[in-house]
């Protein structure tokens, strides 16, 4: 048996060419894509041909491509799709809390326990140390008009200080909810897409054997899901795909067969649930789980305590005022200081800001002068109270005011060392699956190189075809 032949070398150089173009091509389009960040680099697979087998022994027939393949590390995806997901929920948080600080009107000084310190602002710890600070001057003259007006006047700041922060924490709870509820609904069309793409994976690779731009998108689409819910997946022994938010299935073998619905409270508030099942979802990671640790945690934490604090002082001054006696020598049991139960409607009573003469600070009927209320109502600031842990009012504040800052700091904390971790994992993947220029560039000399060694190996070939042709005139 001979070996290739004049013809068969040929046809062997002509595949060699076709190679070195198909070659040439793959390392174009890699340059091309070169800042496409979802882009993961691919190279051509080459193999050897058939060998033939002649008298001599199989003499090879050249090269082709097998495939064309994507470099990949799939482990190392799997990985960016989870950090995704928890960098997404502690950012999340972190913007939820920073709202609520803002909401505050002053920024926090998390290493301060003083919210007196630790703030640069008029805020409710310098209002109510204003409030009894004013109750104090006033005890020094129980009957100046002038230190009573003031003392209203502290109040009345103090209370309106109360009612917007409060104000404000509610709007930031309704506008976190109002999130979440959107977030569901834009989770839900990015899992179709992954359902969509998990379809089109299996269809094209049926056809053409490869859709590696299709599974850049998949990848792209898996890590934007999980920046929405913690999810997972699996691939059955077909290359089919079933995906799972928090251990509940939504698609199974590229079909999707659930979506998330929004469920809501009697409270108004909304969460995720199974839409076929019902079940709710217990988000573990995603901005999704981060708005509503937000919202349903720190925030609600923050507006509780002070809706405890302006309770407290409701209760306690409103009791030592309806025991005195004002300029007049009257007593009225139903003359409150201030109106209202919590920190959303907390005032001055209209009556005496109409007329500071009605203050009760005597008493007694007959020394209107006395400033025995006056003095009890100032020493309120240093007394502690039971139904504040028995902390002042100062003290009960800054505690409050420290436990969230730190629980904003630690948020912080976490995010900083959370992107430290998924930029190194980030920077693993590039330097595997991103395109490195000098490298294609040189794989494009070589598979240049390479088709014009084919190409002189045809006309090496023609001309001893030719040279045969004269032999045999």
């Amino acid at each position: 048996m001979g070996g290739l032949g004049i013809l068969g070398t040929m046809e062997m150089a002509r595949n060699a060419m076709q190679t070195a173009r198909q070659g040439a091509e793959i390392a174009g389009n890699n340059l091309a894509n070169a800042s496409n960040p979802i882009y993961a680099r691919q190279r051509v697979k080459i193999a050897s041909a058939v060998a033939i087998p002649t008298d001599k022994g199989p003499q090879g027939s050249g090269a082709e491509v097998a495939r064309i393949e994507q470099v990949r590390d799939y482990a190392i995806d799997k990985q960016l799709v989870e950090e995704k997901g928890v960098t997404a929920f502690l950012e999340a948080k972190q913007r939820g809390l920073q709202m609520a600080e803002s909401s505050l009107g002053q920024s926090l000084d998390r290493q301060s326990v003083d919210a007196g310190d630790a703030y640069s602002t008029y805020g409710i710890s310098e209002g109510v140390t204003d409030l009894f600070n004013s109750f104090q001057s006033l005890s020094a003259s129980p009957t100046s008009t002038a230190e009573r007006q003031t003392a209203l006047y502290s109040a009345q700041k103090l209370t309106d200080k109360f009612k917007s922060v409060d104000r404000r924490l509610d709007n930031l709870r309704s506008s976190l909810n109002k999130e979440v509820k959107a977030d569901i609904v834009n989770a839900n069309a990015k899992l179709e897409q992954v359902a969509y793409l998990a379809s089109s994976i299996g269809n094209t690779e049926q056809v053409s054997g490869s859709a590696n731009e299709i599974r850049d998108i998949m990848q792209d689409s898996l890590e934007q899901l999980a920046e929405f819910v913690n999810l997972t997946t699996s691939t059955n022994d077909d290359g089919k795909m079933s995906v799972f938010i928090s251990g509940e299935e939504f698609i199974t073998d590229n079909v999707m067969t659930d979506v998330m619905k929004v469920v809501t409270d009697a409270n108004g508030y909304h969460s995720a649930a199974s839409s076929s099942s019902g079940t709710a979802i217990n988000l573990t990671s995603g901005k999704i789980a981060g708005a509503i640790d937000a919202r349903d945690g720190g925030v609600v934490d923050l507006r509780e305590s002070l809706n405890t604090l302006a309770s407290e002082l409701i209760t306690q001054v409103n009791a030592l005022h309806t025991t005195g006696y004002d300029l007049s020598g009257n007593n009225d049991t139903s003359l409150n200081f201030f109106t209202g139960t919590g920190a959303a409607d907390i005032g001055v009573n209209a009556t005496l800001t109409a007329d500071p003469r009605k203050m009760q600070l005597s008493a007694n009927d007959t020394e209107v002068g006395d400033n025995t209320i006056a003095r009890a109502l100032a020493a309120k600031i240093k007394s502690p109270a039971v139904n504040l842990n028995n902390m002042s009012y100062s003290e009960h504040y800054g505690n409050t005011v420290s436990s969230f800052g730190q629980e904003l700091s630690l948020v912080n904390v976490q995010l900083n060392d959370q992107k430290a971790v998924q930029n190194m994992l980030q920077k693993q993947r590039d330097s595997v699956q991103g395109v490195s220029i000098d490298e294609e560039v040189a794989n494009l000399v070589i598979f240049q190189r390479a088709f014009q060694a084919s190409a002189r190996l045809i006309t090496t070939m023609n001309t001893l075809m030719g040279d045969v042709i004269n032999m045999q005139r």
